[in-house]
């Protein structure tokens, strides 16, 4: 892999559970969690107080219990007219990897985090409709469907899913859903690829936390 920054990146269409994927992925000792105890102080307990929470407990931001933050960057940049968009790798140590989910189409975001990539091959226009429709986004909380006409949101999503397929590579991981990481061998995989380290004690507290909510919490 010609990759440098130490960052494991979902590229996931919003819907499509990406934060219950970065919440299997946390549970790998190498990954910092963002453990804000808003988040869950660990990523197999449901968030509370942030953004969107009323919708997912299975929701997270990017901030950890020191009170910093990791700054949005290109569709969530966009969506909250943010300007800064620096990622302050200097705060890992070397063993770690950020985690970060993106909606942005998949070249856009290689160019940007130049990172290890997992691909969701997963356009779930219920649950975005359900869930993602009603989300609000960055200081003026706005929710997405005041930013986007229904038309305009289906289009996004297929044109999302249209650059997964374009620029896909064998450096990805691709998947269709978090069913797939909820299989133990097929996540043992992933860490095997993505050089990250299993830790099966808090994999299976993840897991559990996804598999006894998921009917009742979207």
């Amino acid at each position: 892999m010609n990759q440098t920054n130490p960052i494991i990146v979902i590229n996931a269409n919003m819907g499509s559970k990406g934060h219950q994927i970065g919440r299997l992925i946390a549970s790998c000792s190498n990954v910092k969690w963002y453990d804000h105890e808003w988040n869950g102080s660990n990523p197999w307990e449901p968030c509370k107080h942030i953004l969107n929470h009323e919708h997912s407990i299975f929701h997270f931001d990017r901030r950890f219990s020191d009170d910093t933050t990791l700054p949005p960057v290109l569709d969530f940049a966009e969506r909250s007219n943010h300007v800064d968009q620096n990622i302050p790798y200097e705060k890992l140590d070397k063993k770690q990897n950020f985690l970060y989910i993106t909606h942005s189409k998949l070249d856009e975001s290689r160019n940007y985090f130049n990172g290890k990539h997992l691909v969701v091959f997963d356009k779930d226009i219920k649950r975005f409709f359900e869930t993602s429709w009603n989300f609000k986004v960055g200081k003026t909380k706005t929710p997405i469907s005041e930013l986007y006409t229904v038309k305009q949101a289906k289009a996004m999503l297929q044109g999302v899913l249209d650059s997964y397929t374009a620029h896909i590579s064998n450096e990805d991981f691709a998947i269709h859903s978090v069913d797939d990481l909820l299989h133990k061998d097929m996540f043992k995989m992933l860490c095997s690829k993505f050089k990250l380290e299993f830790n099966e004690i808090e994999y299976n507290k993840v897991s559990k936390f996804i598999n006894d909510n998921s009917t009742n919490h979207r």
